[in-house]
């Protein structure tokens, strides 16, 4: 079988490994852990007092590049779990690019290590992690390599030591390893996740037709100048809620709503300051809703609905039918929602922008809680050949290049690909789902904060005993 490309590619990073750097995850590169030679010295000069005819300098060596690590696993299998059909590219009927691709590697990792490459579903998805566990300590997890959510990961599986880091295996400063995999797939300084792809991203949908017909500035040129602000979109959404019929009741709102309602709409404009609910500014776990940039956030939800009641009320239980009848200007939603919206728009134009940058934030970013990684069982009898397996059959590059693609066609215009291409980039992780009741707890807040009931700090104040409880009992637990 022919030799591909990108394993020569690997090979040259090896020359220059001194040992697995960085501390981030995704897939395994074939690379050793033992470090270059160091060059021979050339000869010493001869002493100044010497009258001896200058000799040439001999040529310093080439260090040699260290053997790869193989493996023969002399035909057992390695397993990959998932909770979802057609995770293996051999089985999908009508098969793309991406999954031709990757059909190749799979064939060539089989070859190389001697080994049959399975994908074993577990369907029951709320009963995935326990089947995980319970396979592992009796001895033979049901995968080597498992699909899990990052908030089943950190701290839980982590701490209690089901799943193990994979630094020792990756040369983490490789472009190929994107910044969501090693920002949201490590772990108090060590790499677990691994994945070549970022989740869909959280973003904010808007009529653009509507938006020109009002004479209102364009989101996306705002943000490609910086200047996509809380204070814009605050001036925007006040300057889009409209009485257009004249019968004194608003039937247009400066925003619609949002997708997860109007707890995921606080998420972002939480985070987009700086913000956060379960982590100190060190990162370690701790309740932060209290935190300055975070009550900021939350008031700045109170006035969105209470002082400019910019926000359609009662909250839709769809907002995106809202938007799509054309009653919001924005709608906050994911990525894959675009289809869904440009067919049932089509005689709207449709632009998407990033959330605006709160005061305390100095750059665009999407968050998103949903974000699973592979990551090695503790418990597989060939962990380190897995890790590497999972590496390279990978599509990395070549993946988000036809990802990329794909994106071309289905955008409507080069500002809302613009937008989607930026953020592919700028994707960070929401942790506190992991926290037992976390949303439930962070939901009343929101709901008590929107209908007027109190302050945000009095809101917040209200949950903090039992979001500490729930905190500690989640750490106690991961012990």
């Amino acid at each position: 079988m022919k030799k591909f490309n990108w394993l020569s590619s690997l090979l040259i990073v090896l020359i220059v490994m001194v040992t697995a750097a960085g501390c981030s995850s995704n897939n395994a590169g074939s690379g050793g852990n033992t470090g270059a030679e160091e060059p021979a010295a050339a000869n010493n000069a001869a002493p100044a007092n010497e009258a001896a005819a200058p000799e040439e300098a001999a040529a310093p060596e080439e260090p040699a590049a260290p053997a790869e690590k193989t493996f023969d696993l002399q035909g057992a299998p390695v397993k990959i779990g998932v909770w979802y059909d057609d995770a293996d590219p051999r089985t999908i009927a009508e098969k793309g690019p991406a999954e031709e691709a990757q059909i190749k590697l799979i064939e060539a990792a089989e070859k190389k290590y001697n080994t049959k490459i399975e994908f074993v579903k577990f369907a029951d998805y709320g009963k995935y992690v326990e089947n995980f566990t319970t396979t592992s300590l009796s001895g033979t997890p049901f995968a080597d390599i498992v699909l899990l959510e990052l908030f089943w990961a950190f701290p839980q599986l982590v701490n209690k030591e089901f799943i193990q880091p994979v630094d020792e295996y990756l040369d983490l400063s490789d472009a190929k390893y994107i910044s969501w995999m090693k920002n949201g797939g490590s772990y108090k300084g060590k790499q677990y996740g691994m994945t070549d792809s970022a989740p869909s991203p959280y973003g904010m949908y808007y009529n653009k037709t509507l938006v020109q017909k009002l004479g209102l500035e364009d989101p996306y040129e705002l943000q490609q100048k910086g200047e996509w602000t809380w204070d814009k979109f605050r001036e925007f959404a006040k300057s889009g809620t409209k009485d257009t019929n004249g019968d004194g009741k608003t039937d247009v709102f400066g925003l619609a709503g949002a997708y997860g309602k109007t707890k995921a709409l606080a998420e972002q404009l939480v985070y987009t300051n700086k913000g956060a609910l379960d982590k100190d500014a060190a990162g370690e776990i701790k309740f932060s809703m209290n935190s300055e940039n975070t009550i900021q956030a939350l008031q700045f939800v109170s006035d969105l609905y209470n002082t400019d009641k910019s926000i359609m009320q009662p909250v839709p239980e769809d907002a995106s039918k809202e938007f799509i009848a054309g009653k919001g200007l924005i709608y906050a939603g994911f990525s894959w929602e675009l289809g869904t919206l440009l067919d049932s728009m089509k005689d709207q134009e449709i632009g998407y922008v990033f959330f605006p940058k709160g005061p305390k934030a100095d750059k665009y970013v999407s968050y998103t809680p949903f974000g699973n990684m592979f990551m090695v069982s503790k418990y597989s009898k060939n962990a380190e050949a897995a890790a590497r397996i999972m590496d390279e059959i990978s599509l990395h590059d070549e993946g988000r290049q036809l990802a990329k693609q794909s994106w071309e066609s289905s955008y409507p215009s080069k500002e809302s690909l613009d937008t989607r291409t930026q953020m592919a980039d700028s994707i960070e992780y929401i942790s506190y789902y992991g926290v037992p009741d976390g949303e439930k707890l962070f939901e009343g807040v929101v709901t008590d904060i929107t209908t007027g009931k109190v302050s945000p700090a009095t809101a917040v104040d209200k949950v903090k005993p039992q979001f500490e409880a729930n905190i500690n009992k989640l750490l106690q637990d991961s012990k």
